[in-house]
């Protein structure tokens, strides 16, 4: 992105060799023959002697950081640091994307280039912790796409054309998606009014992706070609892909998976969009259940990498292999994982946000937990999130489904506070921004809430916010482990790189627990199942692996 570039290097003749070999990976140093010292210091004379002459050497791109201060509101984790390195010399530099608020003087770096205006390389470092991370990612995600046990597809297999009922945003973005990857949709609603909406938001949405060049030429041009609408199920019919994108309810996905299986063509792929209901109950009511697949895609769908593919317990083995096949063709990453509440994604996210909202109820403000989230790595904070991805009202009604109440998200959505949309969620807004400012109208709803349930209110340490949002998520992940929800554990890590933003750097969090130590993640948990409840009491398979020194990914 042009915004992470940094400005233009201004290239002295005598410093060229210097920019030059940055180019190609390198870092050069300075040795004075004279005095035998080495600086970094990219000039001909030696500052330490005043030698005339000195000669360029290859540094080994390790170090270790001297001293460094972190910057805080940098687009990426950085910090200003002196690094010292193994030839000699100390170098004020910037450790970039890597885990700045937990690093440690003496810590281990490696040399990582930065990418300025005009293509050139300026050297930086990240911390090794970070690189091996980044290198267990690149083989977690490479992993993710072998599944035991799919057929390959028949010769000459190809995507005829795709039906997507429902014109919300998630229809919308996953026709765009489809009509991006060269596939014809037609889009199909009862209500006009949407269908229009629909049309205006695929065209936009079509056009953003030009703009970034992520778009194949003629797309655009031939959109009156590639996307029709309809009022009619019976115009699934002829399309060998249909996706259900209607609203997250279980009655209302039910009628309208039956009225696709009565039109749908024998041959086609009946998917679901389904991001928590249980794919199995949403085939019971169906003439081919074995023909249903859930197609969980993040939103917005032509733009996030990931697909999360539910095989229910008689999809057909074939189909996850079309599902497989579809994943790749729209460009993204594809992990197959098995039915649960919320799969594999969102039962971590519901067991994390869960957790935040006691954390409200016993002390803690919303700024102060999406700190700390952000601050871990993560890219936003539940409560920050929730404003931007109108999670407010999302979740209203998803507990009102269920005959399920949180006080004080209750309370807000009552209020009309729906967050960035109505200018006031969690956060206030400033009319045309979107930074999220703390509000005193909403610290004096969480203590209300606080009062009401007879909770003494009292401060509660980062440590402790820390331990209680991201434990309770990798003791979910060992259960997914253990409950054969996913192929192996890193597939959760790639979920969770590709859906919700977990840096690189940190792997994921089955990964990060491997790095802390099982044994140390079980403690920790037991001390909180000790003084919070049995929802902290670790996983079996956690407990097993811990006892006999094993990791989740190793």
């Amino acid at each position: 992105m042009t915004s992470q570039l940094l400005p233009p290097i201004d290239v002295q003749p005598e410093a060229a060799p210097f920019w030059a070999a940055a180019n190609e990976g390198h870092l050069l140093l300075k040795h004075c023959p004279a005095c035998k010292e080495t600086t970094f210091y990219p000039r001909t004379h030696c500052p330490l002697c005043g030698a005339a002459q000195t000669d360029w050497l290859q540094a080994s791109g390790q170090g270790t950081v001297y001293s460094f201060s972190v910057v805080r509101g940098a687009r990426r984790p950085t910090a200003v640091a002196v690094v010292d390195l193994p030839e000699g010399p100390s170098m004020v530099t910037t450790v970039v994307d890597c885990d700045v608020h937990a690093m440690q003087i003496g810590e281990p770096v490696s040399l990582r280039f930065l990418q300025a205006e005009g293509d050139q390389q300026v050297p930086a470092f990240t911390t090794v912790a970070a690189e091996q991370a980044r290198q267990y990612t690149r083989r977690a995600v490479a992993a993710s796409r072998h599944v035991p046990g799919l057929p390959g597809l028949p010769e000459g297999f190809a995507w005829r054309s795709a039906a997507v009922v429902g014109a919300g945003t998630m229809g919308s973005g996953i026709a765009t998606a489809l009509i991006a990857a060269g596939i014809r949709v037609c889009l199909i609603d009862r209500d006009e009014a949407a269908l229009q909406r629909a049309r205006e938001a695929v065209a936009k949405n079509l056009a953003s992706l030009a703009q970034r060049g992520k778009l194949p030429d003629g797309v655009r041009e031939s959109l009156h070609d590639t996307l029709r609408t309809s009022m009619r199920m019976e115009d699934v019919a002829g399309a060998n892909l249909v996706i259900e994108a209607v609203w997250e309810q279980l009655a209302l996905k039910q009628e309208v998976l039956a009225q696709i299986d009565r039109h749908a063509d024998a041959d086609a792929l009946l998917a679901t969009n389904t991001s928590t209901l249980d794919i199995n109950l949403l085939a019971r009511g169906l003439q081919r259940p074995e023909s249903l697949l859930g197609l969980h895609f993040f939103s917005p769908a032509h733009v996030m990498p990931l697909l999360e593919l539910v095989r229910g317990e008689r999809t057909r083995a074939d189909l996850v292999a079309a599902g497989m096949d579809l994943g790749q063709r729209l460009g993204k990453t594809t992990v197959v994982v098995g039915v649960c509440d919320g799969f594999v994604g969102n039962r971590l996210f519901i067991a994390r946000d869960q957790e935040a909202n006691r954390l409200l109820y016993e002390g803690a403000l919303p700024e102060q937990i999406d700190r700390v989230l952000t601050d871990f790595g993560l890219p936003m904070g539940s409560f920050d999130l929730a404003d931007m991805a109108g999670g407010i009202e999302l979740g209203y009604r998803y507990r009102q489904s269920r005959g399920e109440r949180e006080p004080v998200g209750d309370r807000l959505f009552e209020a009309g506070r729906l967050g960035q949309t109505s200018g006031k969620g969690y956060y206030r807004y400033e009319a045309g921004k979107r930074r999220p400012l703390p509000d005193p109208e909403v610290t004096a709803i969480v203590e209300s809430v606080s009062r009401a349930m007879g909770i003494q209110r009292r401060r509660i340490t980062d440590d402790e916010v820390r331990e209680r949002l991201i434990l309770p998520m990798i003791n979910e992940g060992a259960k997914l482990v253990e409950e054969g929800i996913v192929t192996r554990a890193s597939d959760i890590d790639v979920v969770w790189q590709k859906g919700f933003g977990w840096p690189d750097w940190k792997g994921g969090p089955m990964h990060h627990a491997d790095r802390l130590g099982l044994a140390h993640i079980r403690d920790r948990l037991l001390a909180l199942q000790q003084r919070h409840g049995e929802r902290f009491r670790p996983s079996a398979l956690l407990v097993e692996l811990a006892g006999s020194g094993q990791g989740f990914t190793a």
